[in-house]
C-alpha cells in the first residue's frame, strides 16, 4: 500500500447512468487524483452507520489532475452501490486511496502494442491505463478488447472511440461485434501482431481472467491480470482478500495484488 494513502471525505461532482444499472460517479480529490496511478483502487463507504458494515473495493476510471477530480464506474448490485447511486452533486461520499501495493507495470519495449482485455467491470482499470499511455506517448499502440454477454451491458466504446482507440467488440450472442468470447479476439489480435513486441492487460470476472492468462501463457506473451476480490480495508490488516498463488504462497491480494502476472495465480 503507498504510504500516502488516507481516508477522505469528499464533494460528489457528478453521477450519470451510461448503461441501465451502471453509473460513474465524479468527485472531487485532488490529493487522490495527484497520486492515483492505473491498477490503484478505492475503498468507499456510503453512509453513516453500520449497514453496510464494511468498505467495498472500487477501480478507478478516470483521473483529471488538473481538475482534481476522479470517477469510478460501477454497477448497482449491492447495499454499497445502491447508496453510491442515491448521491449527487454536492453529497459527500467516503473513500479510502489510493490502495494497492503492485499496479501496472506498462510495457516500456520499443514498438511494444499494449493489450486491454476486459469485460464488465473489469473495463474501467484499462480504460485509465490506456489514456495514461496515450498521455504520455500519443503514438503508443494500444488494441483493446472488450467482451460482454449482450450489447446492452457493452461499456465505454464510444469514450475510447473519443480518446483514439478502437475497441473489439464481443459479444456472447453476437448482438454486436464479434461473436464470441475475449480469447477468441485475442487469439485473432496476437496473431496479426506476429512476432512483434506485445504486453496483454486483463481485468474482468475471474473466469475470463483464466482464459486470457492461460492463453498468453500458452503463446508466450506477458500479461499483467488485476485480480477483484473483496478488499475490506485495503491496507493487509484484515486477510479478507487472500489469493493463493501457483507457487503455493497465499497472498493479500490488496498489498501484493491487486495486479499479477500470468502464472501467479492458481485459479
Amino acid at each position: 500500500m503507498p504510504v500516502s494513502a488516507q481516508q477522505y471525505l469528499v464533494p460528489v461532482i457528478s453521477n450519470d447512468e451510461i448503461i441501465a444499472d451502471h453509473r460513474v460517479l465524479t468527485c472531487y480529490a485532488p490529493e487522490v487524483a495527484a497520486l492515483a496511478r492505473p491498477g490503484h483502487f478505492l475503498n468507499v463507504s456510503v453512509g453513516d452507520g453500520y449497514d453496510p458494515f464494511l468498505r467495498k473495493p472500487f477501480s478507478i476510471y478516470t483521473v483529471n489532475r488538473e481538475r482534481g477530480e476522479i470517477s469510478m464506474l460501477f454497477s448497482i448490485v449491492g447495499a454499497t452501490t445502491r447508496g453510491m447511486a442515491k448521491k449527487r452533486a454536492g453529497d459527500e461520499i467516503d473513500l479510502v486511496g489510493p490502495l494497492g501495493g503492485k499496479i501496472f507495470q506498462p510495457d516500456t519495449r520499443e514498438g511494444a502494442t499494449h493489450v486491454m482485455v476486459g469485460g464488465g467491470y473489469g473495463v474501467p482499470p484499462l480504460v485509465f491505463l490506456s489514456k495514461e499511455l496515450l498521455s504520455a506517448d500519443p503514438s503508443t499502440n494500444i488494441e483493446f478488447i472488450i467482451g460482454a454477454r449482450h450489447k446492452d451491458l457493452l461499456l465505454c466504446e464510444a469514450e475510447l472511440a473519443e480518446a483514439g482507440v478502437t475497441a473489439r467488440m464481443t459479444t456472447e450472442d453476437g448482438s454486436h461485434g464479434m461473436r464470441g468470447r475475449v480469447t477468441d479476439a485475442l487469439r485473432v489480435v496476437l496473431a496479426e501482431l506476429g512476432a512483434s513486441p506485445v504486453t496483454v492487460y486483463c481485468c474482468g470476472p475471474t473466469p475470463m481472467m483464466h482464459a486470457v492468462s492461460d492463453l498468453c501463457l500458452e503463446v508466450g506473451v506477458p500479461c499483467q491480470l488485476s485480480v477483484e476480490v473483496g478488499m475490506p480495508c485495503g491496507m493487509g490488516v484484515c486477510m479478507a482478500c487472500v489469493v493463493d498463488l501457483a507457487d503455493g504462497r497465499r497472498v493479500r491480494c490488496c498489498t501484493d495484488g491487486p495486479v499479477f502476472a500470468a502464472g501467479e495465480v492458481k485459479w
